[in-house]
């Protein structure tokens, strides 16, 4: 099983998904149901400061929902890992 998560196809959220595009060993599926997702066989990694998110967005960047274990949840930071 993959780590997902589930992208509202807004242009807010465009530079998760722009991250996405460029990131090794991450899958991008164009938007279906009005969602894009972002698939890695591990784990995922964002940082909000690094992908130029203000904080509000950066707090509901996983609204769209998410596969996996989160393991870390800050102001900068989410890590996402599989399903033991």
């Amino acid at each position: 099983m993959s780590v997902t998560i589930f992208v509202a196809d807004l242009a807010e959220f465009s530079p998760l998904v722009e991250a996405a595009r460029g990131m090794a060993g991450v899958t991008l599926a164009p938007p279906r149901h009005g969602y894009w997702r972002i698939q890695a066989a591990g784990t995922l990694a964002l940082q909000r400061k690094a992908l130029g998110l203000r904080v509000a967005l950066w707090n509901s960047a996983l609204s769209g929902g998410i596969r996996g274990r989160l393991v870390e949840y800050t102001n900068d930071r989410i890590i996402l890992e599989n399903e033991p």
